[in-house]
C-alpha cells in the first residue's frame, strides 16, 4: 500500500469510526442527558470543512455557559401564578434620605 493511499483512507475510516460510535454510544448511554461523544467527535469534524461552523460551536458554548434563569439574581419580589389568576407584587418602602 502506498502512503497516497493511506493518507486518502484515513478521512473516511474517521467518518466510519465515528458512525460506529454513534451506534454503540446509542445502545449504551440510553436516555441519559449531555453531549454524546460521537456528536462532538461529528461536529468537530464539520467545523473542518465548513467555516461557519466553528462559530456556531462556539456560540453554543458561551450561550451555555451565559444562559439565564429565572431564579438567579436579586430576591424574588414577586410572583405570577398563571393558572390561579394571581399575581403578587412586593414593593420595597422607600428610604427617607437622612
Amino acid at each position: 500500500m502506498s502512503l497516497g493511499f493511506l493518507f486518502a483512507m484515513s478521512l473516511p475510516a474517521l467518518v466510519a469510526a465515528l458512525f460506529v460510535l454513534a451506534v454503540v454510544e446509542r445502545f449504551v448511554r440510553g436516555k441519559k442527558k449531555g453531549t454524546p461523544m460521537s456528536t462532538a467527535g461529528i461536529g468537530e469534524l464539520g467545523a473542518t470543512f465548513e467555516a461557519g461552523k466553528r462559530e456556531e460551536i462556539e456560540f453554543r458554548k458561551e450561550e451555555r455557559l451565559l444562559r439565564d434563569d429565572e431564579g438567579d439574581g436579586a430576591p424574588p419580589r414577586s410572583r405570577v401564578d398563571l393558572d390561579g389568576g394571581l399575581a403578587v407584587l412586593n414593593v420595597p418602602a422607600q428610604r427617607q434620605p437622612s
